[in-house]
């Protein structure tokens, strides 16, 4: 576990706590890019009330205490079924973000996922989190994609995600009306908005200038990336013309396990499967897209049935533990949770992901306790139902 506790750690009960003091010490621009969703807000709404719509008939004098927390995903063992997503700017919203979270999923023993728009070279992260997953943005250029997983294998990276679901940049209004903006730009508003901010300007920003210099996309090419201040970043938009015969060339060339991110669609995760995909992640992408999607957990029970023998993911407004058992209990083998990370990692660093994380750990115990669970697996043995309403789960 983290050496270094958490200074405020008593007053953090929850990983909602970690937004309201996160937004105190971040530029107003840089907490609306972390909290913005697409549209109205819709998606992003519907995907944490989703959750609200279910709870479990507990079962009690089971003699739970031997009960663990333990999950295995894609071969490998980990310490409860809850990751950390790829948060993209983390290195910017955060000192050395990326290596902060990285190293805290690594002593805790959860997945974690680093974004190819991160600032950190993809090179230091595995250092510190040999079991790291890369996250990846592809073009539809193949000597750019050849590129990429030619320096991602290299590197060690075992599990490869790619991100299928953003065609083209997408437009968060709020973000937007707060001045934020990649490429980034000193508009008077946000030089306002980093004045009034003094621990972000000097705990985050001008360390990381010092230690970097002008920060990078890092890992979005087999090379560095542009820097952030850079007006031809249209690659990390999105490629409308990146398609199915683009992940045959990948599966082809990429020898490690690979995941699929951004299905909700039963006919998608068929064929995902049908393209020797080894899993896949039920995503929204935070709704942060589009306002007219699905939630991920109303979308998982039918892309379970679709597809029994595939490792399925869920990442979408998972909150708490028992979010995690509930999606297990429709389907998912784990679950990743991004924003309330992006959170924590502003309020206390590598020390505040670590606190976050045993906050879930002990909810899973107590979840699992409270419930008659000796595993998370066993929330799938039909005790899901619809809250107010009799009946078994679909």
């Amino acid at each position: 576990m983290t050496k270094r506790r958490l200074r405020s750690a008593g007053s953090i009960l929850n990983l909602e706590d970690f937004a309201a003091l996160a937004r105190r010490r971040l530029p107003r621009a840089f907490a609306a890019y972390v909290s913005g969703g697409a549209g109205d807000g819709l998606a992003l709404a519907a995907a944490r009330e989703a959750f609200a719509r279910w709870c479990f008939v507990p079962r009690v004098l089971r003699g739970t205490h031997d009960r663990s927390s333990r999950a295995r995903i894609l071969g490998r063992d980990y310490a409860m079924p809850i990751g950390i997503s790829a948060l993209g700017a983390s290195a910017v919203l955060a000192y050395d973000g990326d290596i902060a979270m990285a190293r805290a999923a690594f002593e805790a023993g959860v997945p974690y996922q680093l974004s190819a728009n991160s600032i950190t070279p993809l090179e230091e992260v595995i250092a510190v989190n040999p079991h790291a997953w890369f996250a990846a943005y592809f073009p539809a250029h193949r000597p750019t994609i050849d590129g990429v997983l030619a320096r991602v294998a290299r590197a060690g990276f075992g599990t490869l995600v790619i991100t299928v679901d953003v065609p083209v940049a997408a437009l968060r209004e709020p973000e937007t009306r707060a001045g934020y903006a990649m490429p980034f730009r000193f508009a008077p508003r946000i030089l306002t908005d980093i004045a009034l901010s003094p621990r972000w300007l000097f705990g985050t920003a001008l360390r990381t200038f010092l230690k970097r210099g002008v920060p990078h996309i890092a890992n979005i090419a087999a090379t560095r990336g542009p820097h952030v201040f850079t007006r031809d970043i249209g690659q990390i938009g999105g490629a409308d013309r990146f398609s199915w015969e683009d992940i045959r060339h990948i599966r082809a060339q990429w020898k490690g396990r690979l995941v699929l991110k951004g299905i909700l669609s039963s006919e998608d995760a068929r064929q995902a499967a049908r393209e020797g995909v080894d899993a896949v992640i039920v995503s929204s992408h935070g709704g942060r897209l589009s306002d007219c999607m699905i939630a991920p957990l109303d979308a998982l029970p039918e892309i379970r049935a679709a597809c029994p023998d595939l490792t399925i993911l869920l990442d979408g407004g998972v909150r708490r533990a028992g979010d995690a058992l509930k999606a297990i209990a429709l389907g998912a083998d784990g679950v990743f949770i991004g924003r309330p990370f992006f959170y924590a990692a502003a309020v206390g660093g590598e020390a505040g992901i670590g606190h976050a994380l045993r906050l879930l750990a002990r909810e899973m115990d107590r979840e699992l306790a409270f419930l008659g669970l000796l595993t998370p697996l066993e929330a799938r043995d039909n005790r899901l139902r619809r809250r107010g309403a009799l009946g078994t789960a679909p």
